[in-house]
């Protein structure tokens, strides 16, 4: 794999670890809803800190082989689109005709600021 390859499959697993961490931190405030438990000692909060932590040491080791100008805007989007996704199909939430345009939009913005 080349040190490109490398750095948009560390970029890749940057993303999945924010869009867990997020769905983790949407788990961990129902629980705290339905059980009163402390959030701070939830495990679901605590997973959400773990992916975040994992984000960002990916996101950073991804920088020392992609442009700056290339990982932040691609890895916005990816998580944007993403995490909608799966907070619809894990938690049930409504995404509208505009969310997924909007998605769609994303992608596509995407796939030419990668082509430029």
């Amino acid at each position: 794999m080349t040190n490109l390859g490398y750095g948009w499959t560390l970029l890749g697993l940057s993303t999945m670890g924010t869009c867990g961490g997020n769905l983790l931190l949407k788990q961990a405030n129902i629980a705290l809803i339905n059980y009163g438990s402390t959030i701070v000692i939830s495990p679901w909060f605590v997973g959400a800190i773990a992916c975040y932590i994992l984000d960002l040491i990916l996101f950073s080791k991804a920088l020392q082989y992609l442009p700056v100008s290339n990982a932040v805007p691609v890895a916005s989007g990816i998580r944007i689109a993403v995490t909608a996704i799966l907070a619809c199909i894990f938690f049930g939430e409504h995404l509208s005709v505009n969310q997924f345009l909007a998605s769609g939009l994303i992608i596509v913005g995407i796939l030419f600021m990668l082509r430029a």
